[in-house]
């Protein structure tokens, strides 16, 4: 008995550590930079919509341009958030990909000397002018594990003033929803 729970146990973990499949492909070279330019160009559009008095326009935005524009971000980091505070973000974005109506966000977590992955599948929305999050899956590496356990703990976390500010979004937008598989943004 005691050598099936050992052996149980061994395989949780070898699911919990190990590497799962990335949500969307790697994006390089010329390409990333034409993507984060026109992710860049959208929001853009968005911005000047709204200061010219046009309310309730919509852009939608491919996995490919939002994931381009986040590299582009992490890339900047330092330039964005101020010297030295890139580094004491503990969570890594690997990338995220818009599968009907939801969003699928793969992360690293940094815990006892490995990289763990998480990746999350959620309902989006906006709610008081800060992105609203509704967990429908999670897994952790290959290791799926009930909403029920990860949800409360991250609505806690994602409440904690330091990341409810990550989450706030520009002025300029009224909404936000995953829709077809792309994100869907609409200007106030």
């Amino acid at each position: 008995m005691r050598w099936v729970v050992l052996a149980g146990l061994v395989f949780v973990l070898v699911l919990m550590l190990s590497t799962p499949k990335r949500p969307s492909p790697r994006i390089g070279g010329a390409l990333q930079k034409q993507l984060a330019q026109q992710f860049e160009q959208k929001l853009e559009g968005l911005e000047s919509a709204k200061q010219e008095g046009v309310h309730g326009q919509t852009e939608s935005f491919s996995a490919e341009e939002v994931n381009a524009g986040l590299q582009d971000m992490t890339a900047n980091a330092d330039t964005v958030m101020g010297t030295g505070r890139a580094e004491d973000v503990e969570v890594r974005i690997v990338g995220v990909n818009f599968i009907g109506d939801e969003a699928v966000g793969q992360f690293i977590v940094p815990r006892f000397g490995k990289d763990i992955y998480v990746t999350m599948k959620a309902h989006l929305s906006a709610k008081d002018g800060y992105a609203n999050l509704e967990l429908t899956s999670a897994k952790i590496g290959n290791l799926d594990v009930p909403v029920s356990m990860i949800n409360p703990r991250l609505q806690q976390r994602l409440q904690e003033p330091s990341q409810k500010e990550r989450l706030k979004l520009p002025e300029f937008i009224a909404d936000m929803r995953v829709e077809s598989g792309k994100l869907v943004f609409v200007e106030k």
